[in-house]
């Protein structure tokens, strides 16, 4: 059976009519999925950005972090440098006025002067038979004198923080008893004895401290003699050069 012209040519442009609407399709197929790729790149590249942002500031914190900490050791390197430089100072300046004490008191007896050194500072302890007679707290002649002298060392050295502390054995105050109630009430009387007569001979007021500890802290000294006690009627000259005061002379003087 022959088909005619007409009827061909209606096949051949309902071909190409459907060949037409599915080329169509699949070119708008084609661009919702190229759209929906180019959003969807667009908000990687956004969210991206935003993490390449962060991390910036992350990196800018970590560096000022690292700057922060690189000066905060450089400052504690300074600062141990200075404080081993201080220590160096008060440990010279210790032995200097323990030589400087030592020359003033020449000729006193080695029984009744003692030197220790105990945390950083440096305590000299005079018997109180070189102050005081027994069972009081004003200052015998020979101890008048004594003061003077250590106030004469003293003065030299006008950044030193003194703290007199006064001692007593374990007898009970017998003799005395109607001027002091116990050993408590004669230690601290003889160091505020002592501070008085340090100041009339011109060692200021802000340098000193004077306490009392009665017959609690033992010098554990064995002492031959009738009076083996005598070490511990004692008068404690605590010394403590200002090691922040020797430090900025020290330094001025460098520059």
């Amino acid at each position: 059976m022959k088909m005619n012209f007409k009827h061909l040519l209606s096949l051949f442009l309902l071909a190409g009519l459907l060949s037409s609407c599915v080329s169509s399709k699949k070119y708008k197929s084609l661009q919702e999925e190229y759209d929906a790729a180019q959003m969807a790149h667009k908000k990687r590249l956004e969210m991206l950005k935003s993490e390449l942002s962060e991390t910036q500031k992350e990196v800018a914190n970590l560096k000022g972090e690292a700057s922060r900490l690189k000066a905060e050791a450089m400052n504690a390197k300074k600062d141990a440098a200075s404080a081993l430089e201080m220590q160096k100072l008060k440990e010279k300046e210790i032995a200097n006025i323990k030589m400087q004490i030592k020359k003033a008191f020449s000729g006193l007896d080695d029984p009744n002067l003692h030197f220790t050194t105990k945390n950083g500072h440096l305590i000299l302890s005079l018997t109180d038979n070189v102050l005081f007679r027994k069972g009081r707290a004003d200052l015998s002649r020979s101890g008048r004198d004594v003061v003077a002298t250590l106030a004469d060392v003293f003065k030299k050295h006008p950044d030193m923080r003194i703290l007199v502390m006064g001692h007593t054995d374990s007898d009970r105050i017998r003799r005395t008893r109607y001027l002091y109630k116990d050993n408590w009430d004669l230690s601290v009387a003889r160091a505020a004895t002592v501070v008085r007569d340090l100041l009339k001979d011109g060692v200021p007021a802000a340098q000193m401290t004077a306490a009392g500890r009665a017959d609690l802290d033992k010098m554990g000294i064995v002492v031959e003699g009738k009076d083996a006690n005598a070490i511990e009627r004692r008068v404690d000259f605590v010394l403590d050069p200002d090691a922040e005061a020797l430090y900025k002379v020290y330094k001025g003087m460098k520059k």
